[in-house]
Protein backbone atom coordinates (compact mmCIF):
# COMPACT_ATOMS: atom_id res chain seq x y z
CA UNK A 1 0.00 0.00 0.00
CA UNK A 2 1.33 3.43 -0.93
CA UNK A 3 1.39 6.17 1.69
CA UNK A 4 1.73 9.90 1.29
CA UNK A 5 4.60 11.48 3.15
CA UNK A 6 6.07 14.90 3.79
CA UNK A 7 9.85 14.86 3.30
CA UNK A 8 12.32 17.34 4.74
CA UNK A 9 15.65 16.45 3.19
CA UNK A 10 19.18 17.65 3.84
CA UNK A 11 20.61 17.53 0.31
CA UNK A 12 24.24 17.87 1.33
CA UNK A 13 24.05 15.73 4.44
CA UNK A 14 24.91 18.64 6.74
CA UNK A 15 21.67 18.30 8.68
CA UNK A 16 19.16 15.62 9.63
CA UNK A 17 16.38 14.59 7.23
CA UNK A 18 12.79 13.91 8.31
CA UNK A 19 9.60 12.24 7.10
CA UNK A 20 6.01 12.82 8.23
CA UNK A 21 3.92 9.82 7.23
CA UNK A 22 0.28 10.19 6.28
CA UNK A 23 -0.96 6.71 7.16
CA UNK A 24 -4.64 7.59 6.98
CA UNK A 25 -5.14 5.53 3.82
CA UNK A 26 -4.77 2.36 5.91
CA UNK A 27 -7.80 3.52 7.91
CA UNK A 28 -9.82 4.56 4.88
CA UNK A 29 -9.12 1.24 3.15
CA UNK A 30 -10.64 -0.63 6.10
CA UNK A 31 -13.56 1.81 6.19
CA UNK A 32 -14.33 1.19 2.52
CA UNK A 33 -14.32 -2.59 3.09
CA UNK A 34 -16.67 -2.31 6.08
CA UNK A 35 -18.87 0.20 4.23
CA UNK A 36 -19.29 -2.32 1.40
CA UNK A 37 -20.31 -5.04 3.89
CA UNK A 38 -22.94 -2.72 5.38
CA UNK A 39 -24.28 -1.76 1.94
CA UNK A 40 -24.57 -5.45 1.11
CA UNK A 41 -26.48 -6.13 4.36
CA UNK A 42 -23.88 -8.46 5.82
CA UNK A 43 -25.33 -9.66 9.10
CA UNK A 44 -23.09 -9.17 12.11
CA UNK A 45 -23.75 -8.24 15.72
CA UNK A 46 -20.65 -6.06 15.89
CA UNK A 47 -20.32 -4.72 12.34
CA UNK A 48 -22.09 -1.41 12.96
CA UNK A 49 -20.14 -0.79 16.17
CA UNK A 50 -16.85 -1.76 14.53
CA UNK A 51 -17.53 0.53 11.58
CA UNK A 52 -18.62 3.39 13.80
CA UNK A 53 -15.55 3.26 16.05
CA UNK A 54 -13.33 2.99 12.97
CA UNK A 55 -15.02 6.13 11.60
CA UNK A 56 -14.24 8.01 14.81
CA UNK A 57 -10.63 6.80 14.91
CA UNK A 58 -10.12 7.66 11.23
CA UNK A 59 -11.51 11.16 11.65
CA UNK A 60 -9.33 11.95 14.66
CA UNK A 61 -6.18 10.52 13.08
CA UNK A 62 -6.91 12.48 9.90
CA UNK A 63 -7.33 15.71 11.88
CA UNK A 64 -4.12 15.08 13.82
CA UNK A 65 -2.19 14.38 10.62
CA UNK A 66 -3.46 17.48 8.83
CA UNK A 67 -2.76 19.74 11.82
CA UNK A 68 0.72 18.32 12.38
CA UNK A 69 1.55 18.71 8.71
CA UNK A 70 0.37 22.32 8.86
CA UNK A 71 2.63 22.99 11.85
CA UNK A 72 5.64 21.48 10.08
CA UNK A 73 5.01 23.74 7.08
CA UNK A 74 4.28 26.80 9.20
CA UNK A 75 6.89 26.58 11.94
CA UNK A 76 9.58 24.32 10.49
CA UNK A 77 10.77 20.91 11.58
CA UNK A 78 12.72 22.28 14.53
CA UNK A 79 9.87 24.24 16.11
CA UNK A 80 6.67 22.51 14.97
CA UNK A 81 6.17 20.00 17.79
CA UNK A 82 4.97 22.23 20.63
CA UNK A 83 2.42 23.82 18.28
CA UNK A 84 1.30 20.46 16.92
CA UNK A 85 0.90 18.99 20.39
CA UNK A 86 -1.24 21.97 21.37
CA UNK A 87 -3.54 21.47 18.40
CA UNK A 88 -3.89 17.68 18.57
CA UNK A 89 -4.72 17.82 22.29
CA UNK A 90 -7.74 20.07 21.74
CA UNK A 91 -11.05 18.30 22.41
CA UNK A 92 -12.27 16.23 19.48
CA UNK A 93 -15.25 18.43 18.55
CA UNK A 94 -13.27 21.68 18.85
CA UNK A 95 -10.44 20.20 16.83
CA UNK A 96 -12.86 19.43 14.00
CA UNK A 97 -14.46 22.87 14.24
CA UNK A 98 -11.16 24.75 14.24
CA UNK A 99 -9.25 22.71 11.63
CA UNK A 100 -10.20 24.68 8.47
CA UNK A 101 -9.50 27.97 10.26
CA UNK A 102 -6.09 26.75 11.46
CA UNK A 103 -4.80 25.18 8.25
CA UNK A 104 -5.97 28.14 6.12
CA UNK A 105 -4.39 30.73 8.44
CA UNK A 106 -7.79 32.17 9.29
CA UNK A 107 -9.16 32.33 5.74
CA UNK A 108 -11.77 29.55 5.86
CA UNK A 109 -14.22 27.98 8.28
CA UNK A 110 -16.66 25.09 8.05
CA UNK A 111 -19.93 25.73 6.28
CA UNK A 112 -22.17 25.14 9.30
CA UNK A 113 -25.09 24.25 7.00
CA UNK A 114 -23.19 21.46 5.26
CA UNK A 115 -24.78 18.09 6.06
CA UNK A 116 -21.47 16.21 6.19
CA UNK A 117 -20.06 18.65 8.73
CA UNK A 118 -23.19 18.27 10.87
CA UNK A 119 -22.93 14.50 10.60
CA UNK A 120 -19.31 14.53 11.77
CA UNK A 121 -20.28 16.58 14.81
CA UNK A 122 -23.02 14.01 15.49
CA UNK A 123 -20.46 11.22 15.05
CA UNK A 124 -18.20 12.79 17.69
CA UNK A 125 -21.06 13.35 20.15
CA UNK A 126 -22.32 9.79 19.76
CA UNK A 127 -18.78 8.42 19.99
CA UNK A 128 -18.34 10.15 23.34
CA UNK A 129 -21.62 8.74 24.62
CA UNK A 130 -20.87 5.19 23.48
CA UNK A 131 -17.19 4.97 24.45
CA UNK A 132 -17.61 6.84 27.73
CA UNK A 133 -21.04 5.57 28.71
CA UNK A 134 -21.78 5.41 32.41
CA UNK A 135 -24.72 4.68 34.67
CA UNK A 136 -25.87 6.45 37.83
CA UNK A 137 -28.95 5.99 39.99
CA UNK A 138 -32.14 7.30 38.42
CA UNK A 139 -35.21 8.13 40.45
CA UNK A 140 -38.25 5.97 39.64
CA UNK A 141 -41.92 5.91 40.60
CA UNK A 142 -42.58 2.81 42.73
CA UNK A 143 -46.00 2.01 44.18
CA UNK A 144 -46.35 2.14 47.96
CA UNK A 145 -45.90 -1.30 49.49
CA UNK A 146 -47.75 -0.20 52.63
CA UNK A 147 -50.83 0.64 50.57
CA UNK A 148 -50.77 -2.72 48.78
CA UNK A 149 -50.24 -5.23 51.60
CA UNK A 150 -53.40 -7.11 50.62
CA UNK A 151 -52.08 -7.84 47.13
CA UNK A 152 -49.99 -10.83 46.16
CA UNK A 153 -48.38 -8.89 43.32
CA UNK A 154 -47.53 -5.27 42.82
CA UNK A 155 -47.22 -4.41 39.17
CA UNK A 156 -45.35 -1.42 37.82
CA UNK A 157 -43.53 -0.53 34.61
CA UNK A 158 -39.92 0.53 34.22
CA UNK A 159 -39.16 2.35 30.98
CA UNK A 160 -35.51 2.46 29.99
CA UNK A 161 -34.19 4.94 27.45
CA UNK A 162 -32.33 3.30 24.53
CA UNK A 163 -28.62 2.83 25.06
CA UNK A 164 -26.47 5.06 22.82
CA UNK A 165 -24.97 1.98 21.14
CA UNK A 166 -28.46 0.91 20.02
CA UNK A 167 -28.69 4.05 17.88
CA UNK A 168 -26.25 2.48 15.43
CA UNK A 169 -28.02 1.22 12.32
CA UNK A 170 -27.29 0.67 8.67
CA UNK A 171 -28.50 4.14 7.69
CA UNK A 172 -26.58 5.85 10.49
CA UNK A 173 -23.35 4.06 9.60
CA UNK A 174 -23.68 4.82 5.89
CA UNK A 175 -24.37 8.47 6.72
CA UNK A 176 -21.21 8.72 8.81
CA UNK A 177 -19.17 6.84 6.21
CA UNK A 178 -20.22 9.17 3.40
CA UNK A 179 -19.51 12.23 5.54
CA UNK A 180 -16.05 10.95 6.35
CA UNK A 181 -15.44 10.45 2.64
CA UNK A 182 -16.41 14.08 2.07
CA UNK A 183 -13.98 15.14 4.81
CA UNK A 184 -11.18 13.24 3.07
CA UNK A 185 -12.10 14.74 -0.31
CA UNK A 186 -12.67 18.35 0.70
CA UNK A 187 -10.43 18.83 3.75
CA UNK A 188 -7.71 16.25 4.30
CA UNK A 189 -6.44 15.50 0.80
CA UNK A 190 -6.34 19.13 -0.41
CA UNK A 191 -4.63 20.25 2.80
CA UNK A 192 -1.90 17.64 2.54
CA UNK A 193 -0.99 18.69 -1.01
CA UNK A 194 -1.25 22.42 -0.17
CA UNK A 195 -4.33 22.89 -2.37
CA UNK A 196 -6.87 23.81 0.30
CA UNK A 197 -9.56 26.05 -1.20
CA UNK A 198 -13.18 26.97 -0.70
CA UNK A 199 -15.54 24.07 -1.39
CA UNK A 200 -18.93 22.74 -0.30
CA UNK A 201 -17.68 21.91 3.20
CA UNK A 202 -15.76 25.14 3.90
CA UNK A 203 -16.45 28.77 3.20
CA UNK A 204 -14.43 31.94 3.24
CA UNK A 205 -14.66 33.90 6.50
CA UNK A 206 -16.38 37.25 5.78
Amino acid sequence: MQHQARLIVSYDGSDKSYVLWNGTESYYKKLRAAYTDIVNDKESEYLYFGFFTLCAATLEYSLNTVLTDYCVNKFGHENYKSYAEGYVNISFAKKLLMSPHIISDGVFQFNENNSSYKNLLELIALRNKILHNKEFLKEIEFPSIADNLDKEKIEFVLIKEPDPIDKLSKDVCLKFGKSLGDFKKFIMDPAFVNAFTENEMVKRIP
